[in-house]
């Protein structure tokens, strides 16, 4: 899947954008930005939970187009006392061309020349930056080892349905394991518990917004091209590759961090009604004056928390390092009533 994914030269993810009505498939923050900024507001929520440290930096691990942070950043801009303690924004990103469309949702305007490269070594490729006009310093990393040590907000977005896994199928000789290439099929743990490992040593909190279940599935290996289910071993390259993802070993991973809490899964539908998004809609549609554009909120705002679409497959868990301030359950992961 990696190499599919991800490859310098070939990879799906490397060269084009991929996202939205026209790419291969749209994601929660293109759908509506309801979805961006309740996230941040979450963020704002926990920030004050645990303490309200005075500098703190924000992480997203597969920015996408840069969407979603940008809501996220839109939405926080209204709370002062909180974005004023923002240092810096971490992009965990390989492909060169997401990371411009990043740059341009990000800091609208600005060109390659006005971002700084720093070399690491021959083996890694250099760290990109560029400071926003709010003067947030937006950096681009190949990984999570290279992000600064601080307290610190992170978001990862549709990024572990991505990451390689282990696929079988039954034989005359019995079960074996389909193999294109030697994966690392157990980054998924890898990558969430150094997650947690940073938030043990640094403090701060995080969300995993995904589909999957709170167990391991069988196969549910599947391809996208064009907004339809294709088959994974067609012109590799050429479609988005994912997996749903098991939150239950999401959660193992987390807690054995002894100082790090796992909350859920919840939820896409009951994660964002408790954020209120109920209440963001009735204002947005306030102060739209176009009747197409309404419409365009209330069906973003119904795909968001339909059961049938993305309300119930989608689901939420967050984690964070306990303190003595933030015992209680964060915002959105009271307990469910049943089917939410």
């Amino acid at each position: 899947m990696r190499q599919v994914l991800v490859n310098p030269q070939s990879g799906y993810y490397m060269h084009n954008d991929v996202f939205g009505s026209k790419g291969d498939f749209i994601t929660s923050p293109e759908i509506s930005q309801m979805f961006g900024e309740l996230s941040g507001i979450w963020y704002l929520t926990e920030w004050m939970r645990l303490g309200k440290p005075q500098k703190i930096q924000i992480i997203e691990c597969g920015p996408g187009r840069g969407t979603l942070m940008s809501d996220m950043l839109r939405a926080l801009g209204n709370f002062p006392y909180f974005y004023k303690v923002i240092t810096s924004i971490h992009l965990v990103e390989a492909s060169p061309e997401l990371r411009r469309l990043q740059r341009a949702a990000l800091v609208p305007g600005s060109t390659d020349e006005d971002v700084t490269r720093e070399e690491i070594d021959a083996s890694n490729a250099p760290i990109e930056s560029i400071i926003r006009p709010d003067g947030i310093k937006v950096m681009w990393h190949d990984g999570l080892e290279f992000i600064p040590e601080q307290w610190s907000c992170i978001m990862a977005h549709e990024f572990f349905d991505a990451l390689p896994i282990h696929s079988f199928e039954k034989t005359e000789e019995g079960w074996r394991e389909m193999l294109v290439d030697l994966d690392d099929t157990e980054e998924t743990w890898d990558v969430v518990t150094k997650m947690a490992k940073f938030v043990d040593r640094n403090g701060g909190t995080g969300l995993v917004i995904d589909y999957g279940q709170d167990y391991a599935q069988g196969d549910t290996l599947r391809a996208i091209r064009k907004h339809k289910i294709v088959h994974p071993m067609t012109n590799p390259g050429s479609a988005d590759l994912s997996a749903d993802v098991d939150f239950n070993l999401l959660k193992e991973a987390i807690r054995k961090n002894a100082s790090v809490a796992a909350y859920g899964p919840v939820t896409q539908s009951f994660f964002l009604q408790s954020l209120g998004i109920q209440a963001r809609l009735e204002m947005l549609i306030r102060n739209e004056k176009s009747a197409e554009s309404r419409k365009n909120l209330i069906r973003g705002f119904q795909r968001l928390l339909d059961p049938e679409q993305m309300g119930r497959i989608y689901k939420v868990l967050g984690f964070a390092k306990e303190t003595e301030q933030g015992k209680e359950k964060p915002v959105g992961f009271q307990e469910p009533t049943q089917g939410q």
